[in-house]
């Protein structure tokens, strides 16, 4: 009895301790928490402000990133992007028979220019190589991009400082015996300022705005992906033209190659005894250059931009005019070496040992052209001059070209316009005449170039070129027959080419004395316009304002369409 009372004591104290056991049980413990019923869900207000709060601290962060350690590159881009998207879609909608054209080419051109001063750097160097193709463009955007120039705020001079310490391993102030802190000129490349040598020599140092290394490869990456876009939407032949664009864009942010440029124009002007006193080129000093360093001799004149100046100075404006005119068809018709932004900023006038001279700078954008080439471009002008079609046809064609005789008058002349002036009233006959205009324009374009693979890309800062040099003729009112100058060294280098034979070189000067016997008649329409141009009260038209009223007429007759009296000046 006492053994089985015992037993069950036992038996319940064991129960006891196991039920203690399992209350204590850090396992049981957590399953009981486990299976307690969960607390309210966050409400659904309460968790989209959450995800939103949380969204605004990333893009806070990857914008406060790319602004500290990549110079806005990534901003930069989806703003063009956006941008862009925009301009495509609205031409994608509303261009077509019956919408006000006008008003959406309006729209186009404040978007795009508006972007381009926004980003600045490298999208306004991409902004003036689109419209060096602006025979396509509608007219009220040949406008906006007329106003494209070069102009940037001054950097820091703490980043200027940083420059110099990653190219020379020596602040700016260690180098030159005076270094002015604020820049002279400041443009979409790079700065420039006024220093002086512990030699005692003056020079202009020009330094490369410093995010433009960070900010390249993307703004040029963005550029490529615009054009290709443009290419498959609008089927227009642009893209092929990207590779050659972005090379000579990066070329023109090394200052090592501005120098190389500058030195092989130097060699190339002494071929030729006509330039020895009448241009000149800059010194560089290489110990004080590198890829965003340049150091050049300092020139004290006259800018071509600045007309007052150069009327109180009393220059003679045929002289300008005809080294000018002469300088640039050598390099184009003799060297194969352009210079391809000679742009009134970039030449400057004074008198050098009692004689006027051309003191030409800023030698970044440059093509140099094959012998092949600038032969067939001799022909092409010589043939131009004389009205020799068969001449024309063949190298248009060779060069993938479906329309010569386009190509004849846009090779000498400005961009298409509108037929009717800007500002008149946009009523319905009015909108379906800019639809048809402007359809037409894009048709004669894929004509054009019928192969994209033969074209030489040269042509196109070629064309740069001759049209900045007809505006500046233009604008000191044609004191020279640019076109027979031109013509005159076509002709005379045929006369050159190497490895002729005795009887092929004898019949190509016979054909140039000829041929300048030929040109020499256009002298008399060219003097009859400027003495009319002279007298007071006959006419304020000079040679080239009369020449582009022929081709106007020429496009205008033949293609439907004419040529823009507002030249492209970037």
């Amino acid at each position: 009895m006492l053994i089985q009372q015992s037993w069950m004591s036992s038996r319940r104290f064991s129960r006891h301790f196991v039920h203690l056991s399992q209350d204590h049980n850090l396992f049981y413990l957590i399953r009981q928490l486990t299976t307690q019923a969960k607390p309210d869900p966050i409400p659904v207000k309460s968790r989209y402000r959450q995800r939103f709060l949380w969204a605004v601290a990333l893009l806070s962060g990857v914008y406060g990133l790319d602004y500290g350690f990549n110079a806005s590159s990534i901003t930069r881009s989806i703003r063009a992007v956006r941008v862009l998207s925009i301009v495509g879609i609205d031409l994608a909608i509303n261009f077509k028979e019956g919408n006000d054209i006008n008003a959406l080419h309006a729209r186009v051109a404040d978007r795009v220019y508006n972007l381009i001063n926004d980003n600045g750097g490298v999208y306004i160097k991409m902004g003036q190589a689109i419209a060096m193709n602006g025979a396509v463009l509608p007219p009220i955007i040949q406008a906006k991009f007329a106003k494209l120039f070069d102009k940037a705020p001054q950097d820091e001079w703490s980043e200027i400082e940083q420059v110099f310490g990653r190219d020379f391993d020596k602040s700016p102030d260690d180098i030159f015996e005076y270094i002015d802190h604020d820049a002279i000129a400041s443009a979409s490349i790079g700065q420039v300022h006024k220093a002086k040598l512990r030699t005692g020599e003056w020079v202009a140092v020009k330094i490369q705005h410093p995010k433009i290394r960070k900010q390249l490869e993307w703004d040029l990456g963005t550029y490529r992906a615009v054009m290709y876009f443009y290419d498959w939407y609008f089927e227009l032949p642009v893209y092929f033209t990207v590779d050659y664009t972005c090379n000579r864009l990066k070329s023109e942010t090394n200052f090592l190659n501005e120098a190389g440029n500058a030195e092989n124009m130097r060699a190339a002007l002494k071929t030729n005894s006509m330039f020895n006193d009448s241009v000149y080129i800059p010194k560089v000093y290489d110990e004080f250059t590198s890829e965003h360093v340049l150091t050049a001799e300092w020139i004290d004149g006259t800018s071509l931009s600045d007309r007052a100046g150069l009327e109180q100075q009393k220059f003679s404006k045929s002289r300008i005019m005809d080294i000018m005119v002469n300088l640039f068809s050598a390099q184009i018709f003799s060297f194969g070496v352009v210079h391809c932004d000679p742009h009134p900023g970039n030449q400057i006038i004074r008198m050098h040992n009692g004689k006027l001279q051309l003191v030409l700078i800023d030698h970044g954008l440059y093509i140099y052209m094959n012998p092949k080439f600038r032969q067939q471009y001799c022909e092409l002008w010589k043939a131009m001059f004389t009205v020799n079609d068969t001449v024309i046809k063949d190298v248009a064609q060779s060069w993938g070209i479906g329309t010569p005789e386009l190509f004849a008058s846009a090779t000498m002349l400005r961009p298409y316009k509108g037929k009717r002036p800007q500002g008149k009233g946009s009523s319905e006959a009015d909108m379906k005449e800019d639809f048809e205009m402007q359809s037409r324009m894009k048709d004669a374009f894929r004509k054009f170039i019928t192969d994209t693979t033969k074209m030489p890309l040269e042509l196109m800062f070629l064309g740069r070129n001759m049209r900045i040099v007809q505006s500046c003729n233009q604008m000191m009112g044609s004191p020279v027959n640019r076109i027979k100058i031109l013509a005159h060294w076509a002709s005379r280098s045929l006369t050159t080419i190497p490895d002729m034979t005795f009887r092929q070189r004898a019949g190509a000067w016979k054909n140039h004395i000829l041929f300048t016997l030929v040109v020499a008649l256009s002298d008399v329409g060219f003097w009859v316009m400027r003495l009319r141009q002279l007298i007071p009260g006959l006419s304020d038209k000079g040679f080239e304002d009369e020449l582009e009223q022929q081709v106007r007429s020429v496009m205008k007759n033949k293609f439907g369409l004419e040529v823009s009296q507002d030249a492209f000046q970037s």
